[in-house]
């Protein structure tokens, strides 16, 4: 593990000395011919984390993301194993996810700015990211994530409507899949979302506490996350222009 996480690090110093010394696209060449398609698929999806939590930097995560997504796809049309195909469909899932997450404002996240135009992309992300959810089949669970940030997306671009109806079908699946902790946080987004529309804000407001005393009764790490997540995306959300 020591070894590969050392050829991760070697890799991704080497991407960013080719971004230092020329172009996106000469450091895009240099992952595409790095290696067989799945592993140069990963390489790609270590490459979005690595620019977004060591170096904070978006402008860095979505090109690589968008371009990580499209090797993925381009060469899952391209392969005679469905299995293969499958596989790289899944990782392009999986950065899309990541590249939706990483551009939604609602985390608050130190060092990180967000502009109009990249949330729209984050949008796109997370609307492609329910598509392969259900093409792949996923189970339960990664279809509730996925509905889970798209709503969050709807949120920040205030659709709230869309971002209720997200949050319910996401919540639905969360208790399909017998996940309470998951089911008990999008009850608190559901509750969230009318607070910010207005209309319902006092049914939200009760909505929202009623989730986060769920929470707490779960007593353990996951729901003290959870818990700071909605009470931050509140924060976010609700606070004057």
């Amino acid at each position: 593990m020591r070894e590969k996480n050392h050829e991760r690090e070697k890799r991704f110093k080497r991407v960013k000395s080719i971004l230092q010394k020329g172009d996106s696209f000469n450091a895009i060449e240099f992952l595409n011919g790095s290696g067989e398609p799945l592993t140069i698929a990963k390489r790609y999806s270590e490459l979005v984390l690595d620019f977004y939590w060591k170096e904070r930097s978006l402008s860095h995560v979505i090109p690589f993301s968008i371009s990580g997504i499209q090797y993925c796809l381009t060469k899952a049309e391209g392969s005679s194993s469905k299995k293969v195909a499958k596989e790289l469909k899944g990782i392009a899932k999986a950065i899309s996810y990541n590249l939706a997450s990483f551009t939604w404002p609602g985390w608050n996240e130190k060092g990180i700015h967000i502009t109009p135009s990249e949330m729209k992309i984050g949008l796109d992300a997370a609307k492609f990211n329910l598509r392969l959810a259900r093409e792949l089949k996923k189970g339960e669970i990664p279809h509730s994530a996925a509905y889970w940030v798209l709503g969050a997306h709807y949120l920040a671009s205030k659709d709230n409507d869309k971002a209720i109806r997200a949050f319910a079908s996401s919540k639905e699946k969360a208790r399909k899949g017998n996940d309470p902790l998951f089911e008990g946080l999008l009850e608190g987004y559901i509750g969230l979302a009318k607070i910010v529309r207005g209309k319902r804000m006092n049914e939200g407001q009760r909505q929202f506490e009623n989730a986060i005393a769920g929470l707490k009764k779960l007593k353990n790490d996951d729901s003290k996350f959870c818990i700071k997540q909605l009470k931050t995306a509140l924060k976010v959300f609700t606070k004057s222009p």
